[in-house]
């Protein structure tokens, strides 16, 4: 028989195991490694999720505050390493992680959201080599979104001024790297298309830590970067350095002082190869006049010779026709004796029985004319 005994409820129970359990310095800081299951996002954007390895499992709840600090997507079957505190939750009697912070297992979680963001950016088309707009070969123009007081604006300015100081560079001041960096990059991307005046626009900064240059892969700018509608050079650090703008942007540049070079055309060589031009165009221009001159002399003597055959065949002609005209000519007929006749209205008599008595008549001869009057008609055989 059971003498003296104290009785516990369950709340009592719970709170007391609970209390034991956060007063573990070991429970209340640990690191755990595992696979993510039954991964459950809330509205209000607390996480719910299971970790689990081989033989064992455990529930973990990560609550809004810490939970958009997470760079990366979760999602169900991925291996991670949390760390947070356990505890009892006393509703159901079971303990569970409460989980502060979280990460992959095996690699950095920054690398990992930048491998979820650009495969997620590369599926919506963002980086399609067909969507990139050609960077003009001689713009007017230049507009360059970055510090206006880092390294980075100064090389761009003394490489264009360098190659052409008629080109016209703008400057788009913009915080480059910390917080609101993507936001405040993307704002004057955006503000630049709106002004509409420039023909390219370079935009990045200098060389440093992944860290620093982290807004140029965050989706805000790399989507205005591809809804840009003046083509866009991507110039971030050094040239081992590549980010997310540079897949988006429509060309990229290994620096900020090459993204110069290659927006700015070199108006020396510009100028050199049209002396070239204009040179040889001088030699081209002097051969065609000369080449022409010797054309035209040897058509004007191909044309006198072939001019002095036509006259001379014309005057051959001529002299045939007019011997054979002299032959069928009523003059010709007039030297013999023979003569024209004809009425009044100037039509030719031909036979005689067709006159009649009293009509007037206009004889021609050679040397002149008459007019006479008829006053009798007779056949070819009766006297007059």
């Amino acid at each position: 028989m059971i003498s003296a005994r104290r009785v516990f409820t369950v709340t009592q129970v719970n709170r007391y195991v609970k209390k034991l359990m956060e007063s573990d310095a070991l429970l209340a800081g640990i690191f755990i490694e595992g696979e993510i299951s039954n991964f459950k996002p809330h509205s209000s954007g607390h996480i719910y999720f299971t970790l689990k390895d081989t033989t064992g499992s455990v529930p973990a709840v990560m609550f809004n505050s810490h939970a958009t600090l997470v760079k990366f997507a979760l999602s169900s079957g991925m291996k991670v390493i949390v760390f947070g505190r356990l505890s009892l939750y006393e509703r159901t009697g079971q303990y569970q992680v409460y989980v502060e912070h979280i990460e992959p297992a095996g690699l950095g979680s920054m690398q990992l959201a930048l491998e979820q963001l650009k495969n997620k950016l590369e599926n919506e088309g963002l980086f399609d080599p067909g969507k990139k707009k050609a960077i003009p070969h001689f713009p007017k123009t230049v507009a360059i979104i970055t510090s206006p007081i880092g390294a980075a604006v100064r090389d761009i300015i003394k490489t264009a001024r360098d190659k052409n100081p008629s080109v016209r560079l703008v400057i788009a001041p913009a915080i480059v790297q910390g917080e609101g960096a993507a936001q405040d990059l993307a704002r004057a991307l955006d503000e630049v298309n709106a002004w509409g005046e420039a023909d390219v626009i370079i935009i990045g900064r200098g060389g440093g830590s992944t860290e620093d240059l982290w807004a140029f892969n965050e989706e805000v700018l790399v989507r205005a970067i591809s809804n840009s509608k003046i083509p866009v050079i991507s110039a971030v650090g050094h040239e081992t350095d590549v980010t997310l703008s540079d897949f988006a942007a429509d060309a990229r540049a290994a620096t900020p002082t090459a993204a110069a070079g290659l927006a700015v055309y070199d108006l020396y060589s510009i100028v050199v190869f049209a002396a070239e031009v204009i040179k040889g165009m001088d030699l081209s221009i002097k051969n065609r006049i000369i080449n022409g001159h010797r054309r035209t002399v040897s058509l004007i003597e191909n044309i006198g010779k072939a001019t002095e055959r036509k006259l001379g065949n014309t005057t051959l002609n001529l002299a045939r026709i007019e011997t054979w005209l002299d032959k069928v000519s009523p003059f010709t007929a007039f030297r013999r004796g023979y003569a024209l006749v004809r009425d009044k209205n100037g039509e030719p008599i031909v036979k005689a029985r067709n006159l009649i008595k009293g009509q007037e008549l206009n004889i021609d001869w050679a040397d002149g004319k008459v007019q006479v009057t008829v006053n009798r008609v007779c056949d070819s055989g009766e006297p007059l």
